[in-house]
């Protein structure tokens, strides 16, 4: 019975989705089936009881240590704000979790979140970049908010906040590092650890059709069996069109964003030690 889950709780658009599929190589892990369960944020898989989050994982008691699951909704604490309490109601019967928070700059994060949204047809939820920045994206990017919470409620040393920059750049001994705080074998050879997962495609859109068929358990099921490069050429070949160009800030909506973020960056420096200098931010 699994009773210990690694957790990587955002933030969106930071490398969630490479992190969890580098991890996802290792002996010592049990990845969830699906990569985003929302199990602790959405009320309808909460109330689905905690065996059938169980039952997402191909659970091996020999030779597993952690199940691991990447929900970024988990630190959009400003939409799901139940997630940390039922974390804790879970913690305090027993089951062990620990937490990865991995961040980038906020302005290349919101930009990439614009952008996914395009791809994705998400940008009728957002409101248009042209009428000015989407509280959503402003508060999902107050890191040392979405954060404090889980220090306040968990041991600190059950977290690991990590940089998006130093995985692209040291893929290597990030690895090595998250490997030490999970407590599993750091020698293993993680393999293409030096390609990013779910980057935004230039000047690719997927249609309202691909959102309807995503949304369809049978074929979510069936997909499940494809490798990830099959999916992606399958969804680019069939439900793709081209669009005219990446959203690019401002250079007044980036002011913006800093005067809205600088007391949360200044915290996000001074209290949990992250170098926002390698961001080229200053507060």
């Amino acid at each position: 019975m699994i009773n210990n889950f690694a957790l990587i709780i955002g933030a969106m658009k930071c490398g969630t989705t490479s992190l969890f599929s580098y991890l996802a190589q290792h002996p010592q892990i049990a990845p969830c089936s699906e990569k985003e369960p929302n199990f602790f944020s959405k009320n309808v898989n909460w109330s689905k009881g905690f065996d059938w989050y169980r039952d997402l994982w191909d659970w091996d008691s020999i030779k597993h240590k952690f199940a691991l699951e990447a929900s970024v909704n988990y630190t959009k604490l400003h939409h799901y704000i139940d997630t940390t309490d039922r974390i804790l109601s879970l913690k305090e019967q027993g089951v062990n979790f620990k937490f990865i928070y991995i961040m980038r700059n906020p302005l290349d994060r919101i930009e990439s979140h614009y952008n996914h949204g395009q791809a994705m047809s998400w940008n009728s939820t957002l409101k248009p970049i042209s009428e000015g920045i989407d509280r959503h994206l402003i508060e999902t990017s107050r890191y040392a908010k979405q954060i404090e919470i889980y220090y306040q409620k968990f041991s600190a040393d059950d977290i690991l906040l990590l940089n998006f920059d130093d995985l692209k750049a040291e893929p290597d001994r990030i690895m090595r590092k998250v490997c030490l705080f999970l407590d599993i074998e750091t020698s293993y050879n993680f393999e293409g650890i030096d390609t990013i997962y779910n980057a935004n495609k230039q000047r690719i859109v997927y249609g309202n059709l691909w959102r309807v068929l995503r949304k369809n358990k049978l074929l979510r099921s069936l997909a499940k069996l494809l490798p990830t490069t099959q999916k992606e050429m399958f969804r680019d070949r069939f439900f793709s069109s081209q669009i005219e160009e990446k959203i690019k800030l401002s250079s007044e909506q980036r002011n913006f964003i800093l005067s809205q973020l600088r007391e949360d960056l200044h915290k996000l420096n001074s209290e949990y030690g992250v170098d926002i200098n390698s961001w080229g931010i200053e507060v």
